[in-house]
């Protein structure tokens, strides 16, 4: 049976859970994802509680679907890998701190060289300009942040988390839907 994203080819630079989820969704769609994890350490994920024949639930969940390779983007061999991958690839998602792309010369502009068709897509706790950007941003901090927390749990208590990773799974989705509208317009205009 034919899946609606069958043949597209995702690079996954993405960590712990919003763009992970993302392109989760996008494998589970039928798509191609290759998650390119932080050589030696991987995806920051793989360290949380709780395990399962020694591999993190939380990773595993929603990297389901995927393959991985493991890349160091600081060096030079792992960066003209990372470029190989993404000449060949439809979509880059990535979650990365603004500054920390570009001293890499994994950006937009920088792939663009390589791949002028490609979607690149960028999830980040606060945008990627304003005094906020070089932040790195969590569910929690968001949750904190909004307020939210203060919506939960005993009237007149502490704060309380809200029980999923709300903005994470909000993230992951808008991304995903910005993806999809960037290919459908792609497919529609070869742009």
């Amino acid at each position: 049976m034919a899946l609606p994203l069958d043949g597209v080819k995702v690079v996954d630079l993405t960590n712990v859970l919003a763009g992970p989820f993302c392109t989760m969704t996008m494998s589970d769609m039928g798509a191609e994802v290759l998650k390119v994890e932080n050589f030696p350490e991987g995806d920051l994920s793989r360290r949380l509680s709780p395990k399962i024949n020694d591999e993190s639930y939380c990773f595993a969940m929603v990297n389901r679907n995927k393959r991985s390779i493991g890349l160091d983007l600081k060096s030079a061999k792992g960066k003209e890998v990372f470029m190989k991958l993404a000449a060949g690839a439809d979509v880059i998602l990535e979650n990365m701190r603004p500054d920390a792309k570009f001293h890499m010369g994994v950006d937009y502009e920088s792939v663009k060289k390589v791949n002028d068709k490609i979607i690149y897509a960028s999830i980040s706790g606060f945008g990627q300009t304003g005094p906020y950007a070089k932040k790195g941003g969590y569910d929690i901090v968001a949750q904190g942040m909004t307020g939210i927390m203060r919506m939960t749990g005993d009237q007149g208590g502490r704060p309380v988390k809200v029980g999923i990773a709300m903005n994470d799974i909000a993230g992951g989705v808008t991304a995903l839907y910005a993806i999809l509208a960037a290919y459908i317009h792609r497919l529609r205009t070869g742009e």
